[in-house]
């Protein structure tokens, strides 16, 4: 069963040695080690355009210090961290005793780059120093020992003391989003809700309906389900989300990713593409690069893969060939985006060729990969080496399978897998790095690209050795995942087209457009998957059924 918590990754990275113990030196450090010096140079945040956001009291000794605790609060639920961080400091800085507003601050900074460890520690001590001192009400310091649970013991600990404050105060929605989100376990191999997500998803849709005009509790709800197999239920509520706060670029974002995971690739675009310009315009604002800004480098190379989606590959590889050029400092690699650009942006264009693979497709997607030696110079700030050694091995592979250099490929697939045993011993240094979640990624990529490799050797090879193909092919689709994070898979190109491209060869007709139609219902709409039913259907000379495909083709580029 895999965990999917929202918070889970940096339970091993956040110096959470949060310890009951003192300082060696008994101070508690000042509310400057709070603000980061970058936020501290940047302009007054403005009001976050989020609709109704998070009502409760907050006790401090200036009323505009809970407006911006609330709007912190607002921007968190939101899944815009940064900007929450940005407004909880703003608060600081009128009261430097309100707890609420350290309790923001470690919220906002879970998931943030290492560059703020110390600023997140010191929120730490504070707050646990105002704790001490019974600053704050109640409903305040169960807040605080919820999030210090969640700091020492983990989400499930977490979990239950915010469902014994939930129980206490049963007016509060907020308490029921963190219950929600810390108590969940995700969906399981089959794609089933476990019993805890269904239980989660349960009471914030029970939220939901209690408070229908408040924005951030249906974000939560629809981003715990946003890695359901089905999403379709839904997608009217993302709808209903962006129509409440249209100008909140996460909301947009998570609209996009619903509507690529239904289906509707052209309005997944513009949906990414509204995020960001409104991602563009923060950063011309504050002055912040693409480093500080993940959420704009998650829209555009999502906007890309929606492209590629509905076949749309010279716009796909423009808007990802753009991405990929821009420069990453060694000093930006520790920071969210700039590990997004090495991971993400610096291969979305290579990711897109290998997905339609055409005449001359993989050679070129070789030399938009960079180089071992340009990975080399981040030093020990990231692992993303690893990934460009991995897809230019698959490349290396599946171009000499491509000009019937069997042997070679053979050899580049054995190379693949002692390539994979040195990547998986890295997981620790990743993990202490920031690069949990990319590392990961990366991994079941190269998990999926071998078993296609191996797949496309058995393809190519004599006839009565084919067979071993379906079990490649079967393997890779096995492992492929729809989405994780509300970003779409690593790997691009639905494994089900290989499976169908396997039965076309074995002229297994009906087994090839069966397959093809299964892969339809987890990959609604894909131009790929589309375009071989299509070619199925033609050669089993099943011809109304292929104008059928061919005028869903054509609807793809509709708005």
């Amino acid at each position: 069963m895999r965990k999917q918590m929202i918070l889970i990754g940096v339970l091993a990275t956040c110096a959470l040695a949060v310890a009951d113990e003192a300082k060696p030196d008994g101070k508690v450090p000042a509310v400057n080690a709070v603000l980061a010096e970058e936020v501290a140079k940047l302009p007054a945040p403005e009001a976050p355009k989020v609709g109704k956001g998070v009502v409760m009291a907050v006790t401090t000794s200036d009323p505009k210090a809970q407006e911006d605790v609330l709007r912190g609060l607002a921007c968190v639920h939101g899944g815009w961290d940064y900007e929450g961080y940005r407004h909880f400091c703003e608060a600081l800085k009128k009261d430097p005793d309100c707890l609420m507003a350290h309790v923001g601050v470690l919220l906002s900074l879970l998931q943030s780059d290492l560059v703020f460890a110390e600023e997140r520690e010191a929120a730490l001590d504070r707050l646990m120093a105002l704790v001490d001192e019974g600053v704050g009400s109640d409903l305040e310091q169960r807040y605080a020992f919820g999030l210090v649970k969640l700091l020492r013991d983990g989400p499930g600990e977490a979990a239950s003391s915010f469902a014994k404050m939930v129980e206490d105060y049963p007016n509060d929605p907020q308490a029921v989003l963190f219950n929600s989100l810390l108590g969940r376990s995700g969906y399981d191999e089959t794609g089933d809700a476990t019993p805890d997500q269904e239980r989660a998803e349960n009471e914030l849709r029970a939220v939901v309906e209690k408070h229908p005009d408040v924005p951030y509790l249906l974000y939560g709800l629809l981003a715990i389900r946003a890695e359901a197999p089905n999403l379709n239920e839904d997608l009217p509520l993302a709808r209903k989300l962006v129509e409440m706060a249209p100008e909140f670029p996460p909301y947009q974002h998570l609209l996009g990713h619903y509507e690529w995971r239904c289906g509707n690739h052209s309005a997944a675009s513009a949906a990414f593409s509204k995020a960001a310009e409104m991602y563009a315009g923060w950063m011309e604002h504050t002055g912040l690069t693409f480093a500080g800004c993940p959420g704009w480098i998650k829209a555009e190379c999502y906007r890309a893969v929606a492209m590629a989606s509905m076949g749309d590959y010279e716009s796909a590889l423009a808007v990802a060939e753009a991405v990929g050029q821009i420069e990453v400092k060694p000093d930006d690699a520790a920071r969210e985006g700039g590990r997004l650009l090495l991971w993400e942006g610096k291969t979305l264009a290579v990711r897109i060729l290998m997905r339609r693979g055409g005449k001359g497709d993989l050679e070129g997607a070789l030399k938009l990969l960079p180089t071992v030696e340009q990975a080399k110079a981040y030093g020990q700030k990231s692992l993303v080496v690893w990934s460009y050694q991995a897809y230019a091995s698959v490349l290396a592979g599946r171009i000499s399978v491509e000009n019937k250099r069997l042997d070679d490929a053979r050899g580049v697939s054995n190379d693949i897998s002692e390539l994979g045993g040195r990547f998986v011993q890295t997981r620790d240094l990743a993990v202490a790095a920031g690069e949990r979640s990319p590392w990961l990624r990366s991994f079941k990529a190269m998990e999926v690209m071998a078993s296609e490799l191996r797949g496309l050797i058995s393809m190519a090879g004599k006839k009565e050795d084919m067979g071993s193909a379906f079990n490649w092919f079967r393997a890779a689709a096995d492992r492929q995942r729809l989405a994780s994070l509300m970003m779409p898979p690593a790997v691009l190109l639905p494994m089900e087209t290989r499976l169908g491209e396997y039965y076309m060869a074995r002229q297994e007709w009906n087994k090839s457009i069966e397959i093809l139609i299964a892969g339809q219902n987890l990959w609604p709409n894909d131009w790929e998957l589309l375009h071989l039913l299509k070619t199925v259907f033609e050669k089993a000379g099943m011809k109304n059924d292929a104008a059928d495909v061919e005028k869903r083709i054509e609807a793809l580029h509709a708005d």
